[in-house]
Order: structure tokens, then sequence, then C-alpha cells
């Protein structure tokens, strides 16, 4: 097995450790902590899709798309795009998807490999998607495919993890030398945000009064947000 399939497969095998041991009740969207991250981190992304879109809307692409709330969030939100498509290497998140976006182009595909021509995205999300790549090889790579399929010019939307998690050992933290690394010469606007969530969990009712103070440290900011530019005149993805 080469270095490509066992990265592959470590991400699979990942899926289904999360499947055995419930992990996705640590995410219960009932957790006021939780609410509050996943309610900010929305906020976040969609103002950066409508600044970082042509005026006229242009395509999106949301790599590791999961079940794709994220296209649901920015309509939602009134952010105008032409096309949008998720990518996931999970089926059973692209089934979902398909099901739940029927309007939105839903595609099974790794990140490394992805079955778009060269330059055919004004934007790209890839919101924690990274931090779950589980070689440094699978990286680089993800951020070639990126860099081809972007419009020159164009953006690469991120939020995803600064930090180690301990208690998870599929995933890892990028931090801003890694992304010059990954994107060289590209310029990036980057900042932290979400409270350490673990810390968010177990706020419960408290979260109204004590999220934003426990914030605004940066230490306890466990995210990066923002976007890279990738180098080059900006044009518009060909139709």
């Amino acid at each position: 097995m080469g270095d490509r399939d066992r990265d592959l497969e470590t991400i699979r095998a990942t899926y289904a450790r999360y499947a055995r041991e419930g992990r996705g009740r640590i995410w219960d969207p009932r957790n006021p902590g939780f609410a509050r991250i996943i309610r900010d981190r929305d906020g976040a992304l969609s103002d950066l899709l409508r600044a970082s879109l042509p005026p006229e809307g242009g395509r999106v692409l949301d790599l590791g798309a999961g079940d794709g709330r994220l296209a649901e969030v920015a309509r939602a939100a009134g952010v105008t795009f032409e096309n949008w498509t998720g990518v996931d290497l999970d089926p059973g998140a692209v089934v979902l998807a398909s099901a739940a976006m029927p309007w939105a182009t839903w595609v099974e595909a790794s990140a490394d490999e992805l079955p778009f021509e060269d330059g055919s995205f004004d934007v790209v999300v890839a919101s924690t998607l990274f931090s779950s790549l589980p070689s440094a090889d699978l990286e680089a790579r993800v951020a070639a495919e990126i860099g081809r399929v972007l419009c020159p010019g164009a953006w690469l939307l991120w939020y995803d993890l600064r930090y180690d998690n301990p208690a998870n050992r599929g995933v890892h933290g990028i931090d801003r030398r890694r992304l010059r690394v990954l994107f060289p010469g590209w310029s990036a606007q980057i900042r932290t945000m979400t409270l350490l969530p673990p810390v968010a969990r177990r706020l419960g009712r408290l979260t109204a009064v004590f999220y934003r103070p426990l914030e605004a440290l940066p230490l306890l900011r466990s995210h990066f947000v923002g976007r890279i530019r990738r180098p080059g005149a900006v044009l518009t993805a060909p139709r």
C-alpha cells in the first residue's frame, strides 16, 4: 500500500472510530457553549464568503464538506453565489448532503485528487480540513490541488485548529508557519477565534456571560479563521 493509500485509509479509520465512540455527542448543538462556537464560526465564514466572492456571485468549492450545512448557512445568510460544490471522502456524508440540499453539487472524492479543471472556482473553503489530514505529504498535495482549481487572485477561506488536541489523536494544529509552507507566496488575512471547545462546553447556562470574556484571552482561542489569496491577476472562473 502506498503512502497516499495509507493516508486515506487512516482518515476512513478515524471516521469509523468516531462513530464507534459516539464522538458526535460532544458536539451536541443543544449545548450552549457549542452552539455559540457554531454560531460564531458560521457567521465568520459567511462574512468571508460575502467579502471574497465576485459581485456576480461566483463558484464555491467546500472541501471536507461533511453533511454540507455550510451551504445552507451561507444561503440563509444571503450570500450570493452562482454554484456551490461540496466534496467529502465519506460517501455517507455525500448522500446526506445530496438529499438535504439537491440544489448544490455533492461529490465523493479526496481533496488531493479533485475531478475539476484548473481555475474552476472563485472561492475554496477549507473548514477543519487540514487538521484532519494524517501526514505532511497529504497536506502538501491538498494545498497544491487547491492552488490548481482556484482562480488566480482568488481566495481560500480558512477555519481550523491551531493547537493539537491531546484528547483526539485524529487531529492536529496548523500554525502560521505551516500555512506559509503550504501556501508559499500567498497573502494571508488570518486571526484567532473560538474559545477552547472543552472550556466552552462546560459553560452551560453561563455561556452568555463568560464566553466572550474568556475568548478575549488569546491563549484560549483554539482556531485560526480568515482567508489566503492565491497569487496572480484576479480572474473569473471559466464558465
